[in-house]
């Protein structure tokens, strides 16, 4: 592991990261760093209920990501189910 500094808010974090992570970690950082600067351009100024706000702005967003995902899997799912079907009819002609 070795340490990464990230700039959020104007403060500096050391991070641990595994090597070849830094760059990873450095989008990660800018992303929660634009999530907070849009809560706080909704006018928050409270630094403890900005972080709280866009820490559940980014949960929402994973969370829809998931469903999503679920959702796809099941569609393809599906669709394997289909083939299989149709590929077992064709080969017991």
């Amino acid at each position: 592991m070795s340490k990464l500094s990230v700039e959020i808010c104007k403060r500096i974090y050391d991070v641990e990261v595994t090597p070849g992570e830094e760059l990873f970690i450095c989008s990660v950082a800018k992303y929660v760093e634009q999530e907070l600067n849009e809560v706080q351009n909704a006018g928050i100024v409270d630094t403890q209920k900005m972080a709280i706000l866009a820490a559940l702005n980014i949960a929402a967003e994973l969370f829809r990501l998931k469903d999503s995902r679920e959702d796809n899997s099941s569609v393809v799912d599906k669709k394997a189910d289909e083939m299989i079907r149709v590929l077992e009819q064709a080969l017991s002609v």
